[in-house]
């Protein structure tokens, strides 16, 4: 994420007010300590390597380059087939060139890199990596869907993201990038009065604030709010009553927004922040106002109310499959994930 900054004394004044913010409130919480780069071989781009070699070195971390291939996988499963392992030979010295030349550079670029080559899937296998490296973010160009479906996700990429039990970069491809802007969106759920939904929306928002200072990007954090009752029930209010409900409900979420916002010592009033509560539905208005934006990244929770499972939820989903631009995914605490 290469992003321009603006300039002027003003802004000046507050960029040094908010990087010692952040030295307080944030990077002893959020700097990611070991980066997991997910490449297939069927999609990889420079936009994957230079955005996650930026964020090693911002973080200082640990940068593991995992390069998956289910070829490998399928060839190891066919063991009767004539010259298997003449071909599974040649197929790994292929994979270790291709993985010399991604060690060489991340070198060029000043990160020192570890490199392995895994069977199979991300979706499949990635769990076993982040156990045993410890790694606290994945990093994953989405894979190509076609020319019908470009701006949604495959089957294995949204399962990456319903199961991985660490927060996922699942990054746009360049080509339906128009380019870098230099905004980051956060979007919370703050209607929920669930501790965790709580817990989570903090998680978020320190997470977007970190992202948002090592780019020097503008934040843009948005929820939405709508009355808790079906739409037939509104049918016995009459205009004075169903005026009062929505003011009301409006003010609570209101309230709500702001008391996560303190939580985070977030000053909205400030140039590079750009609160938005807006009524509707969550999933089309986080899309509208996300295209409308031009977001390079959208910081999310993946689950719904349910902490343990994997079911992602319709809002998120409906979000992912319908925006432009790259995610970071991140689930609440307690998730349970099923690739152990």
């Amino acid at each position: 994420m290469y992003f321009s900054s603006a300039d002027g004394g003003q802004n000046f004044v507050w960029l040094q007010y908010f990087a010692e913010l952040l030295i307080v409130r944030v990077l002893p919480m959020h700097a990611f300590k070991t980066i997991l780069l997910a490449v297939t071989r069927l999609h990889s781009s420079e936009l994957e390597l230079s955005q996650t070699f930026r964020l090693v070195s911002d973080n200082n971390a640990r940068l593991i380059i995992a390069v998956f291939d289910q070829s490998l996988d399928v060839l190891q499963r066919l063991q009767f087939l004539p010259l298997e392992g003449k071909l599974e030979a040649l197929c790994r010295k292929q994979l270790e060139e291709y993985t010399e030349e991604l060690r060489a550079k991340a070198w060029e670029e000043g990160v020192q890199a570890e490199t392995c080559i895994v069977p199979g899937k991300p979706r499949q296998v990635i769990g076993g990596l982040i156990n045993e490296y410890g790694v606290d973010l994945v990093v994953k160009l989405a894979d190509p869907c076609g020319p019908l479906a470009r701006n949604q996700l495959t089957g294995n990429d949204l399962a990456l993201l319903r199961k991985c039990p660490v927060p996922v970069l699942m990054m746009a491809s360049r080509g339906q990038l128009p380019g870098f802007t230099g905004n980051i969106m956060v979007a919370l759920d703050v209607g929920d009065p669930n501790h965790d939904a709580a817990e989570l929306n903090r998680n978020l928002l320190l997470n977007g604030l970190y992202l948002s200072s090592q780019e020097q990007a503008q934040l843009h954090i948005v929820s939405v709010w709508g009355l808790p009752v079906e739409h037939h029930a509104l049918q016995h209010f009459d205009e004075e009553e169903l005026y009062e409900l929505q003011e009301t409900t409006h003010r609570r979420y209101q309230k709500k927004l702001d008391e996560a916002l303190d939580e985070v010592t977030i000053d909205k009033n400030c140039p590079d922040i750009h609160c938005y509560l807006l009524k509707g539905q969550p999933a089309p208005e986080i899309q509208r106002l996300a295209n409308e934006v031009n977001v390079d990244v959208i910081v999310m929770g993946t689950l719904g109310h349910h902490a343990q499972g994997v079911l992602m939820g319709n809002t998120a989903e409906n979000i992912i499959n319908n925006v432009y631009c790259s995610i970071l995914a991140i689930k609440p605490e307690g998730f349970i994930s099923p690739l152990g």
